[in-house]
C-alpha cells in the first residue's frame, strides 16, 4: 500500500510539472505582420504595404509574429483589447511574451504583453 502510495505521489507530481511546463510563457522576437503577409519573409515592407496592414489588422484580420523560426499566430485578447497599439507596431520589430501551442501544423500565441524591439 504504502508503494502505491509513493508511486501515485510520484506521477502526480510528475504530471503538475508537465502541466506548468507546457504553459510556461516564453518571450519571441520579430516583425509584427497580417498573418497572410508572412510570406514576406523577412524583406522590409514598403510604405504601401504598412498601410494594407494595418488596414487589415483594423478589420481583425489575423496578425503573427515573423520571426526567425517562422510564424507565429497571435491569438488570444491581446489584439482586440489592444488595437491602437496593434497598429502602431505593424510591420515593426517587437518582443512578444506569451504562451505558446501548435495546432495543425500552426504555432499559436496568446499574447500577454507585445513592446517595441529596440
Amino acid at each position: 500500500m504504502k508503494n502505491l502510495s509513493l508511486l501515485l505521489l510520484v506521477v502526480a507530481g510528475a504530471l503538475v510539472m508537465m502541466v506548468s511546463t507546457l504553459t510556461a510563457e516564453e518571450t519571441v522576437t520579430g516583425r509584427l505582420v497580417e498573418a497572410g503577409c508572412s510570406a514576406m519573409a523577412g524583406a522590409e515592407p514598403s510604405a504601401e504595404h504598412v498601410a494594407c496592414m494595418v488596414r487589415c489588422a483594423k478589420n481583425g484580420d489575423p496578425i503573427g509574429i515573423l520571426t526567425e523560426n517562422g510564424l507565429y499566430k497571435i491569438t488570444g485578447n491581446w489584439a482586440t483589447n489592444n488595437p491602437d497599439q496593434l497598429a502602431e507596431f505593424m510591420a515593426k520589430q517587437v518582443h512578444a511574451t506569451g504562451e505558446a501551442s501548435e495546432v495543425d501544423g500552426e504555432v499559436l500565441f496568446e499574447v500577454s504583453r507585445i513592446q517595441p524591439a529596440d
